[in-house]
């Protein structure tokens, strides 16, 4: 019996993630069954052109064409760099330069992990209010959202705990840190209203936003908006997201704009 190969196991997790069968992927690529059942077995190796095809005629992630390249053993053209490679620099740079910047209100840049990889000056000033120096370094924005003294701040997190859970369960799909942390904050509990809130009496609103209360008494209402680069074609910055937070009545936006001000020239 031949013994599965990292490539094999590598394509038949992708496959099932795409949920086809070995014919039905067969067919989309122009290979037999068979050829794909050799592949997955590890008793026939990948080829240059086998792996163009899967990347041209499927819809893979920048991540799962460089999981595949990379088991295969050929050269893989989508390699992970890290967060100190010039090239990822510079790209971070552009999003805090051209994006962050000309956001009024806090905005930030979140890498698979819900690390902080990018903010500006409004969402400094915010995380400040928590404890939280981002000039020290990448801070996890994880940490503080499962973090008791976070929750103390927001003081509807019953109606706004849904929105972080199932943000959560999608994070924890891609990445393990996110998975493990997750698991741990339902397993104490976190999470308990969800299930309830969805399935209660009465119409849920068209948009939540959650109500942070501030040391000096007032509040801020807010909500994310999330976004992402169309264009970002690396491994490590494919999955970032840029989170906007927008104010939901004027007295916030007053607020925020008394509270942390324009950035400084």
């Amino acid at each position: 019996m031949a013994i599965t190969s990292d490539f094999g196991l590598a394509l038949r997790g992708i496959r099932q993630a795409l949920g086809l069968s070995q014919l039905a992927l067969a067919q989309k690529l122009g290979s037999t069954q068979r050829h794909l059942s050799f592949l997955e077995t590890g008793r026939s190796r990948a080829t240059p052109e086998f792996l163009r095809r899967i990347a041209v005629e499927l819809n893979l992630s920048t991540g799962q064409r460089s999981a595949l390249f990379e088991a295969s053993g050929l050269r893989n053209p989508f390699p992970e760099r890290q967060l100190t490679d010039v090239e990822i620099a510079d790209a971070l740079d552009t999003i805090e330069r051209r994006v962050l910047r000309n956001w009024q209100f806090p905005a930030f840049a979140l890498d698979r992990d819900w690390t902080v990889l990018r903010a500006n000056h409004s969402a400094t000033a915010m995380f400040a209010i928590f404890g939280i120096d981002l000039s020290e370094g990448p801070q996890s924005l994880l940490s503080m959202v499962l973090s008791p003294e976070f929750r103390a701040a927001i003081l509807n997190w019953d109606a706004v705990s849904p929105g972080f859970y199932f943000r959560l369960l999608a994070a924890s799909e891609r990445d393990q840190t996110v998975r493990a942390a997750f698991e741990s904050a339902r397993a104490s509990g976190l999470f308990d209203d969800v299930s309830r809130g969805i399935t209660g009496p009465g119409s849920g609103p068209v948009m939540t936003c959650a109500e942070m209360g501030l040391p000096d008494g007032s509040r801020l209402r807010m909500t994310p908006f999330v976004g992402s680069f169309a264009t970002l074609q690396d491994v490590r910055l494919e999955q970032i997201e840029i989170e906007l937070m927008v104010p939901l009545d004027d007295e916030t936006e007053t607020r925020l704009q008394n509270l942390f001000g324009p950035e400084p020239r």
